[in-house]
């Protein structure tokens, strides 16, 4: 109810003419920048460069590292019955990390930004898991904010290092999503006052770690726009779009695809405290061909029917809401189509809903919620449970999160997790219940 009653007590006022507002990209918008920047909280200083340095230790026991559940089946192959099986393995985690950050105002109205995090995973029990090399934490990022005139440039190279497959709904059975990922490119806004104006281009680039995903090793050059209207000083309306050219460096189970994208979306701040966002159009992907390959030992080699054309709509919203002085809360919800793992592409629809809640003193609560219904669009990710044939998989994914985090000296934070996630699948031996634990303590210098 919390989220509810804003929208019944809350009226929105169009006015006929606004203000002139100050460019996002003009002097006093560079001259904003040089301030914030000067806010920004830091534990060395050398020269003109700002640096933020943390370190934290943190144990975790997962009772089911390699995502997959108890039991077993009997699948029928070309030279006779096989019983497969599938059994979780539980462990406890050490993961060490350090965070870096530093910012640099080349001049007044241009700044250089370094962040950084690096941590690595050490099993207890199972020390084939271990990380293979150091991870780098999403967000890490080497970025140039630079002016000229009306116009703002981002030049930016964004890396992460990841091995847990907890964000990926479409695997089980892997203790290991070892993946590099790479973004490498440039973002240009043009504000016109009333309407503003982005273009941008990146390169992408995955590398998987672990020979199990080398299938998904590729590169991608996406270009993307938006056009949007300031229609009051509280609502915005704009357009968007984005086109994206996949190529796999190698097509022995995926093929290269193209994918466009067009719609619209709008802004409004209802009051002070309460924020929605919606966007909503259509997408085009195409593939290079309407099939996968998989090759299943001990079955052999399938060329599983896929579609080539996946053509579908997409719509997201975000509602943020700053309820009082100690709660705030945000929601979003989701229908869009990526790129699958053993499939051409997936559909995805998303709910998830957080909560923060400030209520004891130098300490931070936060509840978190989730559910999620995916289907392949074809190819090959199990057996089906009816049938015993080869089949892209539907699933369900739901679960949640609570953690405490309490500021114990100005320098040290302690937190404490624990994450539910539950997969029920269509496919046989592909569902499982996983409970993860952790405690952490973070030192900033």
């Amino acid at each position: 109810m919390l989220l509810v009653f804003p929208f019944l007590a809350v009226s929105v006022v169009v006015r006929a003419q606004d203000a002139v507002r100050p460019s996002l990209a003009g002097e006093a918008a560079s001259e904003a920048r040089r301030q914030d920047v000067d806010r920004i909280p830091y534990n060395l200083l050398v020269g003109p460069v700002r640096f933020r340095l943390g370190a934290s230790i943190g144990v975790e026991y997962n009772d089911n590292i390699n995502y997959a559940e108890d039991g077993s089946a009997i699948i029928v192959g070309p030279r006779g019955p096989i019983v497969l099986t599938t059994h979780a393995e539980d462990d406890v985690v050490i993961r060490p990390q350090v965070d870096f950050d530093a910012i640099w105002p080349v001049s007044q109205i241009n700044t250089l930004r370094l962040d950084i995090g690096l941590s690595y995973a050490v099993y207890l029990d199972h020390s084939d898991a271990d990380t293979n090399g150091l991870l780098v934490a999403p967000g890490s990022q080497i970025a140039f904010d630079f002016f000229i005139g009306d116009f703002r440039i981002n030049v930016h190279d964004r890396l992460s290092v990841e091995q847990d497959p907890i964000a990926q709904p479409a695997l089980s059975n892997t203790r290991d999503y070892g993946r590099l990922e790479n973004y490498a490119g440039l973002s240009v806004l043009w504000d016109l006052n009333q309407i503003l104006l982005t273009v941008g281009y990146d390169h992408y680039n995955y590398v998987s770690t672990t020979s199990q995903f080398d299938y998904l090793n590729r590169q991608a050059e996406q270009v993307y726009g938006s056009a949007a209207y300031r229609v009051t000083d509280t609502f915005t309306l704009g357009a968007e779009g984005a086109a994206v050219f996949t190529y796999y460096d190698s097509q022995d189970v995926l093929s290269d695809s193209t994918t466009y994208s067009a719609g619209g979306f709008g802004e409004i701040q209802l009051t002070k405290n309460l924020r929605v966002r919606v966007a909503g159009g259509y997408q085009w992907m195409e593939f290079d061909r309407d099939f996968v390959v998989a090759n299943v030992f001990p079955f052999g080699v399938f060329f599983v029917p896929d579609k080539k054309h996946v053509n579908d709509f997409y719509v997201n919203a975000a509602i943020t809401h700053q309820v009082n002085f100690a709660i705030s809360q945000s929601i979003s919800a989701g229908h869009e189509n990526q790129l699958g793992i053993n499939s051409n592409a997936i559909t995805l629809n998303y709910v998830r809903y957080t909560v923060n809640w400030k209520v004891i003193r130098d300490t931070l609560l936060s509840t978190e919620f989730f559910y999620e219904d995916a289907d392949d669009s074809g190819g090959f990710a199990g057996f089906d449970s009816d049938t015993g044939l080869p089949s892209g998989e539907h699933l369900h994914r739901y679960g949640g999160a609570i953690t405490i985090g309490y500021q114990l000296t100005p320098h040290v934070t302690l937190g404490l997790r624990y994450e539910y996630t539950n997969k029920d699948s269509d496919l046989l031996l592909r569902d499982y219940t996983q409970n993860r634990v952790s405690l952490d303590a973070t030192y900033s210098f």
